[in-house]
């Protein structure tokens, strides 16, 4: 049975409208923080408030029961949920509870909720959900006790919120009580109570996310419930998919849930139709019991039994709706050795065939990825975590995919589709075709008032299998899509497009008037046979306004033929095979229903955007409203997409909470939905953390891109808890190049921080009040996106000598030279150029090696741009080795520009074999050998030889194909972030960070350890033959997060970062040095004997044992460890410093955490030269255990 404990500090306010959603079964206990500090008025604040909560339910034996708890030094019932039948009777006790003050003993209120509370004989009922509110003003005085009732009431399935009133109230005790951050709420005082009641009354009522509301899906959860899990893990299990069910309405009409359960059998835990509500449905999930006698894990069987039965009409499956299968496991397939076993595959294939969606999560190292994606419907439906706590991080993706709405619902449009029935693709995958279809015609409104759809074919010959008029209503559109036949023939994509455009969109055949927008979806897997024929007739579609979407499937399919038959390049989709059709579905529905234009200000560029919006407690939530409501008319304008502009939001009061990613949205109405469903907090205004979390949207893992405009929009309307640390904070954000607009609304507003906060005073705007938001509309747009982004370096890149060498040989024309040319422009134009940023020079080679442009020859990046597109063309033989010569011996030299301390990064672009290929290998050899060289080879078109490009390039993540030069612009993604790479070409290296994690840091401080710690993953590439990582966290005890051979890929290593744990206690630095020298560089733990270590310990201040400090790093140093010391803070011992590092050079210091960031080149710089002495000389062993490199940052 759901439990939900709701940590309160409450005042005043009458309420007087029951919310939608509190129809259901609730017990709701209700504890009151009795304290000393708290004072007989504040007391009588929670009970007034407790009185106003109480308003707003039905109160009886079929509906709501309500107990209150008050405690302090002890805990005393003030009455039973079973005592007051009527709300009447119920208020009046509320009245009359005393105050009996005393010491704030949580972990024993926790305690008494969990043991009596909710006992039948105090009125606890098995199909009712329960909730606990808990209101404190205090910390806690047992913090262990308290965490460890609190987890025991989690696990029990009770969802806990908490709510802390004051400022001594701790943000870190709170999350520690509740079920999860988000059920955390802080106000100042009592007297801000009123600001967060509507979220509280909607966190008992249990409503359902706004986006998911409409939704009508049968879903169905398959979990593992084999011998692996512990019965915690398993309740976490079941805990997860109760939070995710209570976003959705539940229902016969609504949306439907069933459970499977799966070891070496599977076992129905109930049906679809078994329950009409969602209180039923949770209660049901509480009282499934863990089937761990039954041991293994057959996930094969249990997807075959849903396939053929969880469907089916009997068990309440509807047709014409969404189904889904969410798969959480936490194991390799005992039943399936194999990635994708026939048992396994054919219950995939047949879910899905029948439409059903496949969501895989896989939880710890066991959990195999190739099973996952066997599993699900494509990659993008597959989750793999560290543990089952992730669980709660990937509700909201599965939510975006499974609560889908018809985005074109009220539009209307004229669709056609083309279909590729040529004969290279054969029956089964023509079929796959069809099954996308009739997938995505589930999502529309069908009909003369919406939208209408055509069918035709194309091989040989064009074929029409039904008109935009035939069919008006989706089930017989749908019967009609899977009778169409498959008529193989060659691929005239040209006659297909002349048909659609001739025929298809033709009045006589139900084509509506031109307001009605056109739209043809081209699938193909193949090229055209006539490609210039093809270009011709797509170009006449273009000229009709009719909007061209291409689906290319397949390897054979051409990027440039796809972009030429497309409207533009944003309207091109590409899939691996037939199977994957499914997964740019969403994506295409989205293309399709799109009708907002383009933003005039911004026309088409890229652009990340971010909201950050004060909720706090000056404002009120109706003002808090209309600035949703100015963000929602802003973001109205624009074409937003992963190639258009993204958007994030961030909102801040006590505290920042990030409400959404840019890459959490990608449609116009799912950010619209969101805006409504965010709820107004309160508190003091923290304009710094608003900003300080905002810092962290402009990150890679978030949606990021590179090079998009960075913009922030910061509104406000009064003056910050900070001035000096709110400037500081947009100061720090303008530095990585982020465009800041700041608007002040109201008379409070402080000038002298608005202009401080903006990039300058053209960005910086006020509003006399929040109704006057929306006249500054325009003049906001235009300063987000006609004025350029201030130029910065590239933090991540730093000094780069960059050196292109053009193969100019006769095998290729002059036109695809200058392509070469304007790749390289392009490449060019994305830094900052200067002798102290990026220096680029450019070679060309054939029957010998021309310079064209030195290193330094231009400082500036117009004058260089210029003179790369002045750059001739040479013809003649190839003779590669040549030109790998030139950049061993010439190339870098001083005076060609070259600088001592910057990376060396060469480009080779060819598309031949050389003619003298034993040469070129022999050179590619040397070329390699020299330090800090980083060699980076392309290979264009069919006539390279692959053993010759896999030689020049240092590894395989520097060698690149592509099957002509008008796709070169594909790979200047993928070219710069390869040439930005801190260490250039490291061979191997195993890096260890410790963590401090000691009372004094904090979880503020903690997390901006961790961010440190990702800013070095991001950086080196990831693998059991590159970087390893590993991460330990210590305070007065270590705990290792992972070890080296823990993750291979670089995804799992920052996630797992991010799970560092807060230790507390004092700073035992010699203790985490001891357990890496115990633990950590052992070869049982992933260190390898080929390998650099560096290990980077955090400790907060001078250690606790300095004598045994400096025992333990001798130690290291003496198994061959360099340590680096990195001092944060005034506490720092600089003697103790340098006693832990392995000399001076290796000691840094930072002036806080927050400028950890300022020092991280330095660090990166001495880390990789010990990486590159280290791959160029010869280890010494200590016990078994290779020379390791330390890095050690104190506080």
């Amino acid at each position: 049975m759901k439990s939900l404990l709701l940590l309160l500090a409450i005042t005043v306010q009458v309420w007087t409208q029951v919310p939608k959603g509190c129809r259901s079964k609730l017990d709701i206990v209700i504890l009151l923080d009795a304290s000393y500090s708290e004072g007989q008025v504040n007391f009588n604040k929670l009970l007034q408030f407790v009185e106003n909560f109480v308003n707003q339910f039905n109160i009886g034996p079929d509906s709501t029961q309500i107990s209150v708890v008050p405690f302090a030094t002890s805990v005393y019932n003030a009455f039973s949920l079973n005592t007051h039948s009527t709300k009447s009777s119920l208020i009046s006790a509320i009245r009359n509870i005393p105050y009996k003050p005393g010491t704030t003993y949580i972990d024993k209120a926790l305690t008494y909720v969990e043991t009596s509370s909710f006992l039948p004989r105090n009125g606890g009922r098995s199909d009712a959900e329960k909730l606990v509110f808990l209101l404190t003003y205090g910390h806690w005085s047992n913090q262990a006790k308290t965490t460890s009732e609190a987890q025991r009431l989690h696990f029990s399935g009770v969802e806990v919120f908490a709510v802390g009133i004051g400022r001594y109230v701790s943000n870190f005790e709170l999350e520690s009580i509740a079920s999860d951050y988000t059920n955390v709420f802080q106000v100042q005082t009592f007297d801000e109570l009123d600001t967060i009641q509507s979220q509280l009354t909607n966190a008992a009522c249990q409503q359902a996310a706004l986006h998911c509301q409409s939704t009508v899906a049968d879903i169905v959860f398959a979990l593992d419930s084999s011998s692996s899990f512990s019965t915690i893990d398993y309740s976490k299990q079941l805990l997860f998919i109760k939070h995710l069910i209570r976003q959705y309405d539940v229902g016969s009409n609504e949306t439907q849930f069933s459970v499977v359960s799966f070891d070496s059998r599977v076992h129905v835990e109930f049906p679809l139709n078994s329950y009409k509500s969602k209180t039923q449905v949770l209660g049901a999930i509480s009282n499934i019991t863990y089937h761990y006698a039954y041991g293994s894990t057959n996930a094969s069987e249990a997807l075959k039994y849903i396939a053929s039965n969880s469907f089916t009409s009997t068990n309440g499956g509807r047709a014409g709706v969404e189904r889904w299968v969410i798969v959480i496991t936490d194991g390799t397939y005992s039943y399936s050795p194999a990635p994708a076993t026939s048992a396994t595959s054919a219950a995939t294939d047949k879910l899905h065939k029948m439409g059903v969606g496949v969501i895989s999560i896989g939880v710890g190292s066991r959990s195999n990825m190739e099973e996952l994606q066997a599993l699900a419907t494509d990659p993008h439906h597959v989750f793999k975590l560290d543990t089952y706590d992730d669980l709660f991080s990937v509700m909201t993706n599965i939510e975006s995919r499974t609560c889908d709405f018809n985005a074109c619902h009220g539009n209307k449009a004229d669709i056609v589709f083309l279909l590729d029935s040529s004969a290279s693709e054969g029956s089964d995958n023509f079929n796959y075709q069809l099954q996308f279809l009739q997938n995505l015609t589930l999502k529309f409104d069908i009909g003369p008032e919406a939208l209408q759809i055509a069918l035709a074919t194309f091989s040989t010959k064009p074929y029409g299998h039904f008109w935009l008029d035939t069919y008006q209503n989706k089930t017989d559109l749908m019967n009609a899509i899977g009778n169409i036949p498959y008529i193989p023939g060659s691929t005239y994509t040209d006659l297909g497009l002349k048909f659609a455009l001739n025929e298809s969109f033709s009045s006589a055949n139900g084509a509506r008037d031109e307001s009605i927008p056109k739209i043809l979806v081209v699938l193909t897997d193949g090229q055209s046979t006539d490609p210039m024929a093809t270009a011709l007739m797509a170009d006449r579609l273009h000229q009709q306004d009719i909007r061209v979407i291409t689906i290319g499937i397949g390897q054979r399919v051409r990027r440039s033929e796809l972009t030429v038959i497309a409207t533009d390049k944003y309207h091109v989709f590409t899939v691996s095979d037939f199977k994957s059709l499914a997964s740019v579905q969403k994506d295409l529905q989205i293309e399709i229903c799109r009708n907002e234009e383009p933003s005039t200000e911004c026309g088409d560029k890229e652009a990340d955007i971010v909201f950050i919006l004060d909720d706090s407690g000056t404002e009120g939530a109706s003002n808090f409203k209309k600035e949703l409501n100015f963000t929602a008319d802003f973001m109205k304008g624009f074409q937003i997409g992963k190639q258009h502009v993204q958007f994030g939001l961030v909102t801040y009061s006590s505290y920042a909470r990030n409400q959404f990613y840019f890459n959490t949205y990608h449609d116009l109405q799912s950010i619209l939905h969101k805006l409504d469903t965010i709820t107004y907090i309160g508190g003091t205004t923290r304009t710094e953390y608003g900003l300080s979390s905002a810092r962290y949207q402009f990150q890679s893992y978030h949606g990021a891109r590179l090079h998009a405009q960075k913009i922030v929009i910061i509104l406000r309307n009064g003056m910050s808890y900070s001035t000096t640390r709110t400037i500081e904070k947009a100061n720090e954000m303008k530095a990585l190049g982020v465009k800041v607009i700041s608007v002040g609304i109201g008379k409070n507003v402080s000038h002298m921080e608005l202009n401080g906060i903006a990039t300058d005073l053209q960005h910086a705007f006020t509003a006399a009040d929040f109704d006057a938001l929306p006249s500054l509309l325009f003049k906001i747009k235009s300063a987000a996106c006609s004025v350029p982004n201030p130029r910065v370096i590239d933090q991540e890149c730093g000094e780069r000598d960059i050196v292109f060498f053009l193969d100019s040989s006769r095998s290729k024309r002059k036109i695809n030279f200058n392509k070469m040319l304007t790749f390289v422009q392009n490449f060019t134009k994305k830094f900052d150029i200067g002798p102290q940023n990026v220096q680029v020079g450019v070679v060309t080679f054939s029957t010998s090696v021309h310079e064209r442009i030195k290193l330094d020859q231009y400082s500036d990046k117009t004058a260089l741009l210029a003179a790369i597109s002045g750059i001739y063309y040479d013809g003649g033989g190839l003779y590669t080795d040549k030109a790998l010569q030139y950049a061993r011996t010439q190339a870098f030299l001083p005076s060609h520009g070259g600088r001592p301390n910057a990376s060396r990064i060469v480009v080779v672009m060819t598309d031949g074999l050389s003619f003298t290929h034993a040469k070129t290998l022999q050179e590619a050899a040397a070329l390699k050998s020299q330090p800090n060289m980083k060699v980076i080879a392309i290979g264009i078109g069919p006539s390279v030889n692959q053993q010759e490009i896999n030689s020049i390039g240092s590894d395989s993540q520097h060698v690149f194909y592509v099957p002509n030069f008008d796709v070169l612009n594909k790979l200047n993604s993928e070219l710069e972030f390869t040439s930005c790479q801190t260490c250039g070409f490291i061979q191997t290296a195993d890096i260890i960070f410790a963590l401090d994690s000691s009372s004094r840091i904090g979880l503020i401080n903690l997390q901006k350890e961790m961010d440190f710690v990702q800013s070095f993953v991001r950086d080196l590439p990831v693998g059991p033959h590159n970087v390893q990582f590993s991460v330990v966290s210590f305070g007065s005890v270590v705990q290792n997060i992972f070890y080296l051979n823990q993750y291979s890929q670089k995804r799992p290593i920052l996630d797992a970062v991010q799970q560092t744990d807060f230790v507390g206690g004092s700073t035992q630095t010699s203790k985490v040095l001891k357990y890496i020298r115990e633990h950590n560089i052992l070869p049982v733990n992933g260190a390898r004997s080929n390998s650099s270590l560096l290990v980077v310990v955090l400790a907060e201040s001078t250690s606790t044992n300095k004598s045994a400090t400096l025992m333990e790093a001798n130690l290291l140093k003496a198994y061959g460890a360099t340590v680096v010391a990195i001092g944060i803070g005034s506490n720092v011992d600089n003697t103790e410093l340098n006693s832990i590092a392995s000399d001076p050079n290796h000691v840094f210091k930072a002036q806080n955490f927050d400028t950890l960031q300022n020092i991280k080149e330095d660090i990166k710089k001495v880390a990789c030269e010990s990486v590159n002495l280290d791959v160029n000389s010869t280890m010494p062993t200590v016990q078994d255990v290779t020379r390791k490199r330390v890095l050690t940052i104190d506080d």
